[in-house]
């Protein structure tokens, strides 16, 4: 596996517990944010321990038609 170091990284995803249920809008398009930033890097796949992150980032990039994977940290270090 290889670091790719991705712009806004330290933006929330939108999802925050029950913040994307109160502000759908604002989610999707922190979501959208998210996928784009992920997107423009080419990596493969996109890796987290945040449950909630790895959800709303992979369904929203599976709504727009982005292939990266979305994995736990855990999922990753299962395959080496």
């Amino acid at each position: 596996a290889e670091y790719v170091p991705m712009r806004l990284a330290e933006q929330c995803c939108g999802f925050r517990g029950s913040f994307s249920v109160r502000y759908p809008e604002i989610s999707a398009a922190l979501a959208s944010d998210k996928v784009r930033c992920v997107a423009e890097t080419g990596a493969a796949a996109v890796v987290s321990t945040d449950a909630g992150c790895l959800m709303n980032i992979g369904g929203r990039a599976r709504r727009v038609g982005e292939k990266f994977e979305v994995l736990h940290l855990a999922e990753l270090l299962e395959r080496r």
